[in-house]
């Protein structure tokens, strides 16, 4: 089965299942699929991704995403599974990462038998 994002709305779901809320992007392009193109703004662009480990690169358990082939990035790329910023400003940690908070869920991601991310509207 897979894991499921929605651009628009932040929320993870696995066979569909509510997993968590998140966002992706900043500024105006958080949760705004009109501009998954727009480099370090928008929300990570909608396609299938594979989940290919983690590690501590954005803080513990940084979920890796490797676009598929067919997935157009708009020349973007990077893409992840991490944390929200603990300085207090919330809502400033992406640039087309997936936010999601909590690092035992993140490795639970990270660890599933499902190894693909299916990113929609």
């Amino acid at each position: 089965m897979t894991w499921q994002y929605s651009q628009s709305t932040g929320v993870l779901t696995h066979n569909g299942y509510f997993i968590a809320k998140g966002y992706s992007g900043k500024g105006a392009g958080i949760n705004n699929p009109s501009m998954q193109d727009v480099y370090m703004t928008g929300p990570i662009p909608q396609g299938h991704y594979r989940i290919d480990g983690y590690n501590k690169h954005k803080g513990p358990y940084t979920v890796k995403l490797v676009p598929i082939l067919g997935t157009n990035t708009y020349g973007r790329g990077e893409f992840r599974i991490h944390g929200d910023r603990n300085d207090g400003s919330y809502h400033q940690a992406s640039e087309g990462c997936i936010v999601i908070n909590g690092a035992t869920l993140r490795k639970s991601i990270a660890s599933s038998s499902d190894d693909i991310l299916v990113v929609v509207p």
